[in-house]
């Protein structure tokens, strides 16, 4: 069941208190709808900078005309009416493409990212916590670490919107029309914004911290300091990998 507005403002204000009047590893239906709700909102946000993008460029790209066959059987079979080899080798050698649309269709090749990711990162989360409760001499539960992973999710919207809004803004006025200085251009228009995008990714690990402390805490049966340590030492070298 979802969570009423006590416990819902019982867990974005003492995360403690939450997991205190109900375990882990009964709001793990919770936590999975939580997980397949970040996984669809990651895939739209992906769309959305692949669109962002994709009118932020005003420029073609000349490349192989995929409708004609290579050089070496045109020049085999092109003078030869009863070959089917030469077919379409009138057709031009290149072509010009939209460079928005081919940044769109590569944004559309890597859609399995925010479908995938999540759960990925789920099973790995859930790992990791159930190592690090079982390392603090605790007890932990898998469902309980499961849903603790879960719930981690929840806090990674505010990096998502941040990202989305902080590129809409910087892609608002924006035009690119050469490609060799495009990544130049985004570098210089997203610094401004950095700090912003740094702090909604502070805010995000300290969520996350406080939430996976507590409920690690309580379905272990550690310490709120070594539930702490444990959450604390993955979730900053997962902040610094990211940032790199």
């Amino acid at each position: 069941m979802v969570p009423s507005a006590r416990p819902l403002k019982q867990f974005l204000v003492s995360p403690t208190g939450f997991f205190e009047e109900r375990s882990p590893a009964e709001t793990l239906p919770i936590a999975a709808a939580i997980v397949i709700a970040f996984a669809i909102g990651l895939t739209i946000g992906l769309l959305a900078v692949g669109s962002m993008l994709a009118g932020a460029v005003d420029a073609t790209v000349t490349m192989d005309n995929p409708e004609r066959p290579p050089d070496l059987i045109c020049e085999q079979h092109a003078d030869d009416p009863d070959s089917t080899f030469g077919d379409g080798c009138d057709a031009p050698k290149t072509i010009e493409r939209d460079a928005g649309a081919l940044i769109q269709e590569a944004v559309n090749d890597v859609l399995w990212i925010g479908i995938a990711g999540p759960f990925i990162l789920w099973v790995i989360a859930t790992v990791v916590l159930f190592a690090g409760g079982r390392l603090a001499a605790g007890d932990p539960s898998l469902a309980g670490t499961a849903a603790l992973a879960g719930w981690a999710a929840l806090p990674e919207f505010i990096r998502v919107i941040a990202g989305l809004v902080g590129l809409w803004y910087v892609l608002g006025d924006l035009t690119i029309t050469e490609l060799d200085s495009a990544v130049a251009v985004l570098e210089t228009a997203i610094a401004p914004v950095e700090p912003i995008l740094l702090a909604a990714s502070v805010l995000t690990l300290c969520w996350q911290w406080s939430l996976l402390s507590a409920g690690l805490g309580e379905d272990a049966d550690i310490s709120r300091g070594a539930a702490a340590v444990v959450v604390g030492v993955p979730l900053v070298i997962f902040f610094v990998v990211g940032a790199l």
